[in-house]
């Protein structure tokens, strides 16, 4: 019950956050509340992870990309988010290079003599071509994520994307070792900036400096899902009928799981480096056509992941994947 005159008053305060300057010091006093409390979960997280002395679960990630400057920076922002990623949990990294263009080297080999724990497939401009039906999509980025998916060794296994770094608390849950064989883990993504041209490294200083947050969805966002290989083994990868799309693929991903028996959890943060060419900016036609999570389960077929070509090397850790 409210006490006499506290409806006036509750009124009045109302009418005093209206006036435009408090407004914007009641904006600026919780945006810095949020910073400070991002900050210094951050900063534990860090301070907890120099002391976890637990066993790090075998993880892999699976990323993909082509040298075609989808966004400013390609290259170094890739070999950023595999350096942060592998340095605090990643012992294995998939590296799918779908449809690279003719004019441009390929970004493989280069990556798997930087980086000891990479392995590369390459799948040629004929293969997209004999699947994609939409001209604009030069990446079919989630059967490219199946390539990967399929030929990771590691028992757990992480869908991520070249431009996602790994949040601390997402590290720190996985580490706590409390992974089970059907639980998916899906995350909150964080967008942070990126210096196109000078930027080498991700740095915990530059990630405190983020400038949007997503909010979370149990379906997760195409940034990250980490999933055990009994899981994605039964739900035979994304869905390879979606030929026109890459919005929302991710998500019928994750519903396949979880109508299959999975349950999804928050394992926390993931750190996204900001680029203008994101479809959270505006949809853009090398966005492709929009999937929804309706109508699962889908069942692709058994060579889901191009499981039936042939691996044919062409450098150290290399393949390509021909028919």
């Amino acid at each position: 019950m409210l006490r006499p005159g506290s409806e006036s008053v509750s009124r009045s305060v109302i009418k005093l956050v209206d006036i435009p300057g408090i407004r914007s010091a009641v904006f600026r006093s919780r945006q810095f509340r949020e910073r400070t409390g991002f900050a210094l979960r951050m900063f534990a997280n860090r301070a907890r992870l120099r002391t976890n002395g637990s066993h790090s679960p075998q993880v892999a990630a699976v990323v993909v990309g082509r040298n075609d400057d989808y966004m400013p920076d390609f290259a170094a922002r890739l070999r950023a988010t595999i350096a942060w990623n592998t340095s605090f949990l990643v012992g294995e990294v998939v590296f799918v290079e779908w449809n690279p263009p003719a004019d441009r080297e390929l970004l493989s080999p280069q990556l798997a003599e930087q980086f000891p724990s990479l392995r590369a497939y390459v799948v040629p401009p004929e293969t997209h071509a004999a699947i994609c039906e939409n001209s604009r999509v030069q990446l079919l980025e989630y059967h490219a994520k199946n390539v990967g998916v399929r030929r990771a060794l590691a028992p757990w296994v992480m869908a991520t994307n070249a431009d996602a770094a790994l949040g601390l608390d997402a590290i720190r849950t996985v580490l706590s070792g409390n992974l089970c064989e059907d639980q998916i883990w899906t995350a909150e993504r964080v967008d942070i900036p990126w210096r196109d041209g000078h930027q080498r490294r991700i740095s915990l200083r530059g990630a405190l400096r983020y400038t949007r947050i997503i909010p979370y969805h149990p379906l997760g966002t195409g940034d990250f899902i980490l999933a055990s290989r009994k899981v994605w083994e039964r739900a035979r990868g994304y869905d390879e009928s979606l030929v026109k799309h890459r919005i929302g693929c991710d998500v019928r991903g994750t519903a396949q799981m979880i109508v299959q028996g999975a349950r999804s959890s928050r394992v926390g943060f993931v750190l996204h480096l900001e680029h203008p060419t994101s479809c959270v900016g505006g949809i853009q036609p090398h966005h492709g056509e929009h999937a929804s999570p309706e109508g699962v389960p889908y069942l692709n077929p058994e060579s889901w992941g191009l499981a039936d070509h042939r691996e044919i090397q062409i450098a150290e850790r290399v393949w390509r994947l021909e028919p």
